[in-house]
């Protein structure tokens, strides 16, 4: 059974995909951090301002999911799923995530913060 509405459950995804999105946004900044670009500022520039927009969108969806009472709890990881604990309200729910949809929504996130940094 699922509890929790529609809204709910789309800020329980951004709270799963968020930190992930700054993990490789990380590995990214340490990429060109070691790369031989003449110009590498521009570049960690940008990367730093998504990062620090990524991490206030976190903050702001812990905040919401903490008014809501809503505690997400990591789960486990195997080759295609990772799952996770959800606690909404007292009711405990698993939500399993396909890591093909991780990976594509992570993407797909990816390409709407790199064009907010470019606007």
């Amino acid at each position: 059974m699922q509890y929790g509405s529609e809204e709910e459950r789309s800020l329980i995804e951004k709270f799963v995909l968020y930190p992930i999105l700054l993990t490789v946004f990380n590995r990214d900044l340490r990429i060109i951090n070691g790369s031989p670009f003449k110009l590498k500022q521009p570049y960690i520039a940008v990367v730093e301002q998504i990062m620090n927009q990524i991490s206030k969108d976190l903050y702001d969806v812990r905040v919401e999911l903490r008014k809501r009472r809503i505690k997400v709890m990591d789960g486990r990881r195997d080759d295609e799923i990772t799952e996770y604990e959800i606690f909404i309200r007292g009711y405990r729910e698993i939500m399993r995530f396909p890591n093909v949809h991780l990976r594509n929504k992570t993407e797909s996130l990816m390409l709407s913060y790199l064009q907010v940094a470019a606007d």
